[in-house]
């Protein structure tokens, strides 16, 4: 069921589309499946780099579009932005929900301290499939580079943000759905994340 209700949606989502260097397109896809009411939250990174390509003042401004664009589609955030010295350091994620509630839930599950716990509560809340999650919590998952050749030329795959289980033609169909979704509400980012 979508959960669109503006008039001038488009006009946003394109401006969530066109927000370059500070989100992934996996993150932005992210977002536009909650918007859609395809997932109930997303986590996404907001970082700045000493060897960013832009000023720290372009990176504000663009949290600030972000933040702008998020009000506009009626989403609930809570954004952390991040300052590392190095691309592996520890950063905190920012969440976004469709409602306050699936929000304060996204936040608890990913500040639970027992890692099976956090990752199931946050598995589902990120929208996952339910087997993907149980294999992800157990430590149980499957290398996708494992997959049959054919299965490995699918567009789908260009879509996985999550880890693969021994069921990954059911996860496939998951996948399938997202990409669709995704092509419908921005075929722009579709076509982005396609090519790469």
């Amino acid at each position: 069921m979508s959960m669109r209700k503006k008039t001038n949606e488009g006009y946003w989502i394109n401006q969530l589309v066109a927000l370059k260097r500070i989100i992934a397109d996996q993150e932005i896809a992210g977002i536009l499946l909650v918007w859609d009411g395809f997932k109930p939250a997303a986590m996404i990174e907001l970082s700045y780099f000493p060897r960013s390509k832009f000023s720290r003042k372009e990176f504000h401004k663009k949290i600030g579009d972000l933040e702008k664009i998020l009000q506009k589609l009626d989403l609930r955030y809570k954004l952390q932005i991040n300052y590392p010295r190095r691309k592996n350091e520890i950063t905190h994620y920012s969440y976004i929900a469709r409602n306050q509630k699936k929000l304060a839930e996204i936040i608890a599950a990913d500040a639970e301290i027992n890692t099976k716990k956090r990752r199931l509560q946050v598995g589902i809340l990120l929208g996952y499939p339910k087997t993907a999650i149980k294999a992800f919590a157990n430590g149980n998952t499957l290398n996708f580079q494992n997959l049959p050749s054919v299965i490995l030329q699918k567009k789908e795959l260009k879509f996985l943000n999550f880890r693969l289980s021994k069921h990954w033609k059911k996860e496939l169909i998951y996948l399938k759905k997202k990409a669709e979704t995704i092509k419908k509400i921005a075929p722009e980012l579709y076509r982005k994340i396609i090519k790469n």
